[in-house]
């Protein structure tokens, strides 16, 4: 692998726990999913993806636990940067939820699938079955010995991240969470996600399709276009920006434009990223 050093994020990067420097990868048909590709996660922060299909958002993922390894540049996880010979020690520090949560689905009853990650690891029985049932009710996951496959869709999302956080990572990854869940199993995802960081210090990257959600939930907005990150910033800043999201295929999320439609956005300090905050605003503008 050789690196890019003209990326303009890498020397902002000092402090994360994640830096993709100046990436490239390459699928074998030669199709570039991702080109010069800088990003970065801090503690304790809650990032979120936000691109159309074809972005380069799964393709990303995919290198922030060794899933795919870059042709070009480097990815570091708490400075270490990752390749063929530690992705054991990586997978310990990064936990991913694939989109298709039937895909890490396969033991014969959900209390055995959240355990085979920390069996995997070496842990005992004993402590397997203690981090699977501690992880099973941060998710709020009951049915502890049902068959997986007889789960409803909402169901096997949360035992989903259930096996990752039993193996305890730093860092969740999760791609597409909520994009084929009902509104009230959405809430949930959203509800568990944003207690990973407040409750249990887990920085969480997660691509979306939702951009209300992601208004609602990140920390930052990372705006990913054609294999590269566009623009990335605060929501009330980046999700505010109509052009911006128009170059990219996506809209301003609901809340922006019903405020924006009011008038309210160049006379009124504080942008609104949830209808509680958009209400209490326009309680206080009447």
């Amino acid at each position: 692998m050789t690196q890019d050093t003209n990326c303009p994020m890498c020397d902002e990067a000092r402090d994360s726990i994640v830096h993709v420097d100046c990436v490239t990868h390459r699928y074998a048909d030669g199709t570039e999913g991702i080109h010069g590709m800088c990003f970065r996660v801090y503690p304790k922060e809650i990032v979120a993806l936000c691109g159309p299909n074809g972005a380069g958002k799964s393709t990303l993922i995919e290198h922030l636990n060794g899933l795919m390894i870059p042709n070009v540049g480097r990815v570091s996880i708490f400075g270490k940067e990752i390749d063929r010979k530690n992705l054991v020690d990586i997978r310990r520090l990064v936990g991913l939820v694939f989109q298709n949560a039937d895909a890490q689905l396969f033991s014969p009853t959900v209390i055995e699938d959240v355990m085979f990650g920390p069996l995997n690891q070496g842990m005992s029985p004993e402590e397997s079955m203690k981090m699977a049932k501690w992880a099973l009710d941060v998710v709020g996951m009951k049915e502890t010995d049902k068959v997986p496959h007889y789960l409803s869709g909402g169901q096997k999302r949360l035992v989903a991240i259930a096996g990752i956080l039993a193996m305890q990572p730093k860092i969740l990854v999760a791609d597409e969470p909520t994009g084929d869940l009902d509104p009230s199993n959405a809430k949930r995802i959203e509800e568990i996600l944003r207690s990973l960081r407040d409750e249990h210090g887990i920085s969480v990257v997660v691509a979306l399709h939702d951009i209300d959600m992601a208004a609602r939930l990140a920390d930052r907005i990372c705006i990913v276009k054609d294999g590269g990150i566009l623009a990335e910033g605060k929501p009330r800043d980046i999700l505010y920006d109509e052009k911006l999201l128009e170059s990219a295929g996506l809209v301003l999320p609901t809340v922006a434009r019903i405020f924006k439609s009011l008038g309210f956005d160049s006379g009124v300090d504080e942008r609104p990223l949830s209808i509680d905050e958009l209400i209490t605003i326009l309680s206080k503008n009447r």
